[in-house]
C-alpha cells in the first residue's frame, strides 16, 4: 500500500462535508430517532396468538386454568376474533420455535407438578400460610422486543388472577394467588432497544461508507482518468486499490467508535458488540460493504450514475434487511427480497451474537448468504473493471 496515496485519500475524504455528514453524523441522528420513536411505541392489535402447553395431566388446577383459557379464547361477538387464539401443543421445542419465528405471541406452560402443588395449596391454605416453594407456578414465555408479545404477556398475567376467582367460586374458599413466572425466549431478559438499533445503524454506517463513499469516489476517479495517470507511474495497481480499501476501512472504524461512544454515553448500550462472533459479523459487514462499493464504482461510468445505483441498492436493502424492525413476517410479495438480502443475515447474526434475539433462519445461513454475495459481487466487479473508466 502506498502511504502517500493512503494519506491523501484520508485527507480528501475528511475534507468532504458529505463524507462527514453521511458517514459520521447521520448514523448518530438516525440512531437517536429510532431509539426515541420505537422505544415508546406499543402495539394496538388486541388479538393474540397463544400456545398452551399443559404437562400437568388431569387435575382440578389444570381444569380451572383450561376453563379460563377457553373463556379468553372464545370470541365475545360472532364474526370477531377472540382476545387470544389458542393452540394446544405438547412439544416445548415446537412451541418455542413458533414463538421465535413470530408465529405465536406467547407460550403458556403448566409444569408437570402444577396439579400436585395446587392440591397442596388447597390443603395448606386451610391450615395457615402457604410456603413460597409450595405454590403452583404458571410459566409465560415471551419475546420482549415484539410489542404484541410483551402486551400479550402483561394481559395473561392479569388474566391468571381469574384462577383465584374461579377457585373461590367453585370451592367456596380463598387460596393464595398462583405464582406466575414470566420468561424471555429468543433474547436477553434485560433487552434494550438501544442495543437492537445499535447493530442495525452500525451496519447502515458501514454500507453507507462502502456504497456512497467508496463506490461514488471510485467512479469519479475512473471517469476523470486518474487511474490512467497512476498507470504511468511506478506505483502498482495493487497499491492503488489497497490504499482505497484501507482508507474506507478507517472511515468505518471512526464511524464505529463515534457511534459506540455516543450510544454508550447517552443510551447505555452494552459491550456485547465485542463478543468474538459479533466482531466477526462486523468484519463480514465491512468486507461486503466494500465489495458492493467496488461493484458500484466498477459498473458506473460517472459519479451521478454511481450515486443513482448506490441509492437504488442501499435503500431497499437496509429497510428490507431488518436493520430497523423485524422483517421475517412480511407479506410473501416482498418477503422473497428479505430472504435473498445479505443485510437480513448480517443484522440477524449480529443481534444473535450480541445475545439480543435468536435468528429465525438456520445458523449456517448467517454466514453462507453474505459470503455468497461477497464472492459473486467481487467476481462480477473483477470481470468488468477497467482502469480507464470504460472509455
Amino acid at each position: 500500500m502506498n502511504r502517500a496515496l493512503f494519506k491523501s485519500l484520508l485527507i480528501s475524504g475528511v475534507r468532504e462535508k458529505e463524507t462527514i455528514f453521511w458517514i459520521f453524523i447521520f448514523p448518530l441522528i438516525l440512531f437517536t430517532i429510532m431509539v426515541l420513536i420505537f422505544s415508546n411505541m406499543s402495539g394496538e392489535d388486541l388479538s393474540f396468538d397463544m400456545i398452551l402447553i399443559d404437562n400437568s395431566g388431569t387435575g382440578l388446577g389444570s381444569q380451572i386454568i383450561n376453563q379460563v383459557v377457553d373463556a379468553i379464547g372464545t370470541p365475545s361477538e360472532e364474526g370477531k376474533d377472540p382476545l387470544f387464539k389458542i393452540t394446544r401443543l405438547s412439544d416445548k421445542e415446537e412451541a418455542y420455535t413458533l414463538l421465535k419465528e413470530q408465529k405465536a405471541d406467547i407460550v403458556l406452560e403448566l409444569p408437570e407438578d402444577f396439579n400436585q402443588k395446587f392440591g397442596q395449596v388447597l390443603l395448606l391454605s386451610r391450615l395457615g400460610e402457604v410456603p413460597e416453594d409450595r405454590k403452583p407456578e404458571v410459566i409465560i414465555q415471551k419475546v420482549e422486543l415484539r410489542d404484541t408479545s410483551s402486551m400479550a404477556s402483561d394481559i395473561m398475567t392479569q388474566v391468571m388472577a381469574q384462577v383465584n376467582l374461579e377457585a373461590a367460586k367453585q370451592m367456596n374458599i380463598q387460596i393464595p394467588e398462583v405464582e406466575i413466572s414470566s420468561e424471555v425466549v429468543g433474547q436477553t431478559e434485560d433487552f434494550n432497544y438501544a442495543d437492537y438499533f445499535f447493530a442495525g445503524v452500525l451496519i447502515m454506517a458501514f454500507f453507507s461508507t462502502g456504497l456512497m463513499n467508496m463506490g461514488i469516489n471510485l467512479a469519479y476517479i475512473r471517469s476523470k482518468g486518474v487511474f490512467k495517470r497512476f498507470a504511468c507511474t511506478p506505483m502498482k495497481t495493487s497499491q492503488i486499490m489497497s490504499a482505497t480499501i484501507f482508507s474506507n476501512m478507517i472511515f468505518m472504524g471512526i464511524a464505529f467508535v463515534l457511534l459506540l461512544i455516543y450510544a454508550k454515553l447517552f443510551y447505555g448500550v452494552t459491550w456485547a458488540v465485542f463478543q468474538p462472533e459479533s466482531i466477526l459479523f462486523a468484519v463480514m459487514t465491512a468486507v461486503l460493504a466494500l465489495t458492493f462499493g467496488f461493484f458500484v464504482g466498477t459498473v458506473s461510468k460517472t459519479p451521478n450514475s454511481a450515486s443513482g445505483l448506490a441509492n437504488l441498492l442501499f435503500f431497499p436493502m437496509q429497510f428490507l434487511g431488518g436493520l430497523y424492525f423485524p422483517v421475517f413476517d412480511l407479506p410473501p410479495a416482498i418477503s422473497w427480497f428479505v430472504y435473498i438480502n445479505p443485510l437480513t443475515y448480517l443484522a440477524a447474526g449480529m443481534r444473535k451474537s450480541m445475545g439480543l434475539m435468536d435468528a429465525p433462519v438456520p445458523h449456517y445461513t448467517l454466514y453462507l448468504v453474505p459470503l455468497l454475495w461477497t464472492i459473486t459481487m467481487l467476481l462480477i466487479s473483477l470481470k468488468v473493471f477497467k482502469w480507464d473508466g470504460g472509455e
